[in-house]
């Protein structure tokens, strides 16, 4: 497992960037009670850094939970590929280069587990419960 835990890593970094960066702006916004209170160029940008840090760790979390279970779909990998790309293309000094980083890592991962992962057999190749193979059937399979 190392695609999701990056990008946990990455997002914890992302959040924290944006603490450091807006404690003004997240001070006056507690003090205004929260609800409603992301007004202003400002407080959005500080709402931006922690909702899309928050959404990357759970993304990061889900994409744990598959790479336990021995996968990693190219749906997953070419998606975090595609946003570093973006990312990147629009802000090249950023902390999307982390994610394209993240995303190169995925495509890998992908592409390792489909040239190891034989392809499953019919369910016409495999003998019905409880009858036996023959040797013939057997030297076939």
């Amino acid at each position: 497992m190392i695609v999701g835990p990056s990008l946990i890593v990455v997002c914890a970094l992302h959040t924290a960037v944006g603490v450091l960066g807006s404690v003004q702006e997240l001070t006056e916004v507690l003090a205004d009670g929260w609800v409603g209170a992301f007004t202003g160029p400002d407080r959005a940008v500080a709402l931006w850094f922690l909702m899309t840090g928050f959404v990357g760790a759970t993304a990061g979390l889900a994409i744990s939970a598959l790479e336990h279970a021995g996968r990693m779909p190219w749906s997953v990998s070419l998606s975090l590929l595609v946003i570093g790309l973006l990312g990147v293309s629009a802000a090249p000094v950023s902390g999307f280069l982390a994610i394209l980083l993240v995303g190169l890592v995925a495509v890998w991962r992908s592409a390792r587990q489909t040239r190891r992962t034989p392809a499953e057999p019919s369910r016409d190749a495999r003998p019905a419960e409880g009858r036996s193979v023959s040797a013939t059937d057997a030297v076939t399979r």
